[in-house]
């Protein structure tokens, strides 16, 4: 019984030993060479009992005395060390708590963001100070959303996007009543994919191009459609864009600066300006009509007129030799080619003196020719009555015009 029991000693120091080395494994391996000693120590005196006990005993166990070694050998109990965790390990758990704990601090510590959201049929100005009469320097859509900075009497001053200003309180919801706004209104907000992209006036390929946006702008959308996607382009113009070249995402969209909406503008009012131009432009046939007589001096004259406003391009002489003959046959100017000519504010050539040295030095073959084919009736500007330099054409106030080499012959 006394061999057993030295045993199971032996036993539970080897368990704690090995306990130490998996928690602490440097300090462990120090350990376990003292207890390896300790229990070379004590096998050897075990052996010493071992050989004293065989040689005084002489009766083997009784029974019971082995049924009690075996039951205190099946109930050995393992002590866990007194510094369970590691010094490392404690110091890790110490940081981890620390950086938690400043973490939250920061958090608690930061300011509250406060939402304002537009509460209009259209956009809300932004402006510089918080006064009506203040500049404005953005629109903030119905919907759109930025933080506030500041508040003044009847003004919220906030930051949405690209635009920092104030807009009036009466205009806006905040907090919770501008997050049940954007709930409720729930806007689609179109996001460019595309390098660029045609705006177009209505839903169709076949529609007018208003203008053309890059990859990463983003627009509010008014109408979702499978195929095309209606949005404000500007707080005043509305577009189509195709569906397949945008991203549309449900959430709130930020201000526009008035230096992107007055670019839009402007670009909107130049497609549209080449739009009517374009329909008022004419493509003239060319066509023979009834050939007109002349005497030698009055061709000269007409084609000098012509070297002088259309330069070397024949098409352009031909253009302002029937242009004259127009006016002769018209009934509105006189009724010859050297009337028409030398009437009073008509040509510059002529108050420049600049067509007498044509005269003088002779005119091009090309000039000389069109003025022929014009007297002929080759006509390539139908019935026009008037141009000018293409350089100075208002297109805009003409009822329909073509230009022809380098001039523009037009109506009112």
């Amino acid at each position: 019984m006394f061999t057993q029991a030295k045993r199971a000693c032996a036993c539970r120091v080897l368990a704690l030993s090995l306990t130490m080395c998996l928690l602490q494994p440097s300090a462990a391996l120090a350990a376990q060479s003292s207890q390896d000693a300790a229990v070379s120590q004590t096998s050897e005196a075990q052996v010493t009992e071992t050989e004293a006990v065989s040689q005084t005993e002489t009766e083997p166990a009784s029974e019971t005395e082995a049924g009690q070694a075996q039951t205190e050998d099946q109930n050995v109990v393992i002590e866990p060390a007194e510094n369970y965790f590691s010094a490392g390990m404690a110091a890790v758990i110490q940081e981890n708590n620390e950086i938690r704990a400043a973490a939250e601090a920061e958090a608690a510590s930061q300011p509250q963001v406060i939402l304002v959201a537009a509460n209009v049929e259209g956009a809300l100005n932004i402006r510089e100070e918080a006064s009506e009469e203040s500049a404005i320097v953005g629109k903030l859509y119905r919907g759109c959303t930025g933080e506030q900075l500041e508040e003044a009497e009847g003004w919220v001053k906030i930051q949405s996007g690209p635009v920092t200003g104030w807009v009036s309180t009466e205009y806006v919801k905040t907090g919770a009543e501008a997050d049940q706004l954007i709930s409720e209104i729930n806007p689609a907000v179109v996001t460019v994919n595309t390098e660029s992209l045609n705006v177009r006036e209505k839903a169709g390929t076949d529609s007018n191009v208003l203008a053309v946006v890059s990859q990463g702008q983003t627009f509010m959308a008014r109408e979702v459609g499978s195929e095309w996607i209606q949005i404000m382009f500007t707080p005043d113009i509305t577009g189509y864009v195709a569906s397949e070249f945008v991203i549309t995402e449900n959430k709130a969209g930020t201000a526009q600066d008035m230096e992107s909406l007055k670019a839009r503008q402007e670009e909107v009012a130049q497609k549209e300006a080449e739009r009517k131009a374009r329909e008022k432009k004419e493509e003239i046939a060319v066509t023979t009509g009834t050939p007109m007589l002349a005497a030698a001096d009055d061709v000269t004259l007409l084609a000098a007129l012509c070297q002088y406003e259309a330069g070397g391009s024949y098409d352009g002489a031909l253009a302002v030799a029937n242009v004259v003959l127009n006016r002769v046959r018209s009934g509105n100017y006189p009724n010859s080619i050297a009337e028409v000519i030398y009437a009073p504010g008509q040509f510059g050539g002529v108050r420049s003196g600049a067509l007498n040295k044509y005269l003088s030095g002779g005119v091009s073959g090309a000039a000389m020719q069109a003025a022929r084919d014009a007297l002929a009736g080759v006509n390539n500007v139908g019935d026009y009555t008037s141009f000018c330099s293409a350089r100075i054409a208002d297109i805009n106030s003409y009822s329909s015009y073509v230009v022809i080499g380098g001039n523009c012959f037009y109506k009112r």
